[in-house]
Parts: C-alpha cells; sequence; structure tokens
C-alpha cells in the first residue's frame, strides 16, 4: 500500500448490529462449574450500513435492513462509490476492502477494470 498515496485511497467496509450486538457469546466460571447466560432470546431486526471513506471524509454509505449479500454490494460500489471516483492514478482511485467473501466476484473485478479503478483486498 506503500505505493498509493493517501487522495488515491477509499476504505469500505460494513457493520451490522440486531438485538444480540452487545450479548456476551463466552463466560468464565468457577472450576468444575459450568457458566450460564441470561438474557432474552430475541434476535430482533438487523441492520447493516456500509460506508466509503477517504482521507476527505465518508463518500458513500447506506444502510439497509438485514444482511447485505454480494449483489447488495455490488449495487453500493457501482451507484454510490464510483461516482466519486476516478481513474487510476486519480483522486479515490484506489479501494481497499477487506477479505470479506461479498468483496468477491468477477462482477465485481469487471466493474473495477471498466472504471481502471485498483482494488486492493487486505487480509
Amino acid at each position: 500500500m506503500a505505493q498509493y498515496t493517501q487522495d488515491e485511497l477509499v476504505f469500505i467496509d460494513e457493520t451490522s448490529k440486531d438485538e444480540r450486538t452487545l450479548s456476551q457469546r463466552c463466560g468464565w466460571a468457577k472450576k468444575s462449574h459450568c457458566a450460564s447466560r441470561r438474557g432474552v432470546f430475541i434476535c430482533g431486526q438487523r441492520l447493516t450500513a456500509v460506508a466509503a471513506m477517504s482521507c476527505d471524509g465518508i463518500i458513500a454509505s447506506h444502510v439497509i435492513k438485514g444482511s447485505l449479500c454480494h449483489k447488495g454490494f455490488l449495487e453500493f460500489i457501482k451507484h454510490s462509490v464510483l461516482p466519486h471516483c476516478t481513474a487510476y492514478p486519480g483522486k479515490h482511485s484506489v479501494l481497499v476492502m477487506d477479505n470479506a467473501r461479498i468483496h468477491h466476484g468477477a462482477e465485481i473485478f469487471e466493474l473495477m477494470e471498466q472504471f481502471d479503478i485498483v482494488q486492493t483486498m487486505l487480509t
């Protein structure tokens, strides 16, 4: 990543929340005792937020009900992020994202090539 300038970089990530977000999944108990957890078993409605951020701040964001799928991520890139991008080596020309499954796929790579955008995966 050292070969890119800070103006070229755009970071994309998503997060989600439902009623179980703050509950712990692991616990501690005394030796020979089982850990127990009390709580309401309500999943509630899941909200997912996805955003693209550069040194200028957040350039695109979207919140949906439910989980974000590959198709939804592709639509976000196409309609919300790419209008703010320029061809490499211009401003906002390198998209940096984690290695999530929805970030992969031939359609996304073709879209990046079409707009001459560099895609970098963080592992």
